[in-house]
């Protein structure tokens, strides 16, 4: 038979706890994304809250993980400006029987604890922002079709990869799934591409057929190679200036020992440094394959 101190263990693993902060569970983190993505769907701070308290009624009565969605959750409304008095009064009286929960173990883990509380009862019984404007997220279209090719010069000069300075990243969009990444229940345009690039400057579709692929993750053993990346965003600013349309792919060759796995991509300088690390790692797989 398990003793208490492993039977609280053994909740908080499947509980999703895993440090004392006020956002280091899993309740308290979906109370937070959840209210802000209801209010960036558009609906009104009545109808975003009435239901968040039904969505999490049973976090909200359950013996532990009540006081992680009454402490976010005013949290969250606090800092909003959106606080209604009785959901603060609900914390308060959170925060005083968390301070002596049976869940904290260790008397270190428990005045760790008590500090986040006490930094939040101070936070709650102070004065509350002004109410602050949410956007409402609408659907992002990428204005991307699948088939479409598209190039960019790489002109960031990175450690170790100062010879690429200047080539061509180019990348084949394979497929374009609808997926609620950014805001929960709004459905973006997400793209799952694949990357190549060369010395030349991509005159026409034939390139994609000359140009190297690049591989972003090496396999081991019955796991394939990792060809194919997600490109995150949610605006079109942070695209590459010079993203120039190449055409259409009709006849796309995909790559042997290919992992069903996919990457994420954004448009960053680390991002940039993925594909050079890629190309090198594709040339390694090219020079082994020789051999």
């Amino acid at each position: 038979m398990l003793d208490n101190w492993s039977v609280n263990i053994i909740k908080e693993v499947f509980m999703g706890t895993w440090e004392t902060g006020l956002y280091q569970n899993d309740v308290s983190a979906d109370v937070k994304d959840d209210y802000i993505a209801k209010l960036k769907l558009g609906k009104s701070d009545e109808e975003a809250l009435q239901e968040i308290l039904s969505e999490y009624r049973e976090e909200s009565r359950d013996i532990d993980c009540k006081y992680d969605f009454w402490l976010a959750l005013a949290d969250t409304l606090w800092k909003k400006g959106r606080l209604p008095e009785e959901i603060k009064m609900k914390a308060l009286q959170m925060i005083e029987e968390d301070k002596v929960s049976e869940r904290w173990q260790s008397e270190r883990i428990r005045k760790e604890r008590s500090k986040v509380l006490e930094k939040l009862k101070v936070k709650l019984e102070g004065e509350m922002p002004e109410r602050k404007k949410v956007s409402v997220h609408k659907p992002y279209i990428l204005g991307w079709e699948e088939g479409d090719v598209y190039f960019f010069q790489i002109k960031e000069l990175i450690e170790g990869y100062e010879k690429y300075f200047g080539w061509y990243a180019l990348f084949y969009v394979d497929k374009i799934y609808l997926d609620d990444w950014y805001v929960r229940g709004i459905k973006d345009e997400v793209p799952e591409v694949y990357f190549y690039i060369q010395k030349e400057k991509p005159e026409n579709i034939e390139s994609l057929y000359t140009a190297a692929r690049i591989c972003f993750s090496i396999g081991q053993g019955r796991f394939g190679n990792r060809y194919r990346v997600h490109i995150c965003e949610s605006s079109k600013r942070n695209r590459p200036k010079d993203l120039t349309f190449l055409g259409k792919c009709k006849e796309f060759k995909y790559p042997d020992n290919e992992s069903d796995m996919s990457g994420h991509f954004c448009w960053s300088r680390s991002s940039i440094r993925d594909i050079l690390w890629g190309f090198a790692k594709q040339l390694k797989l090219e020079d082994n394959s020789s051999r």
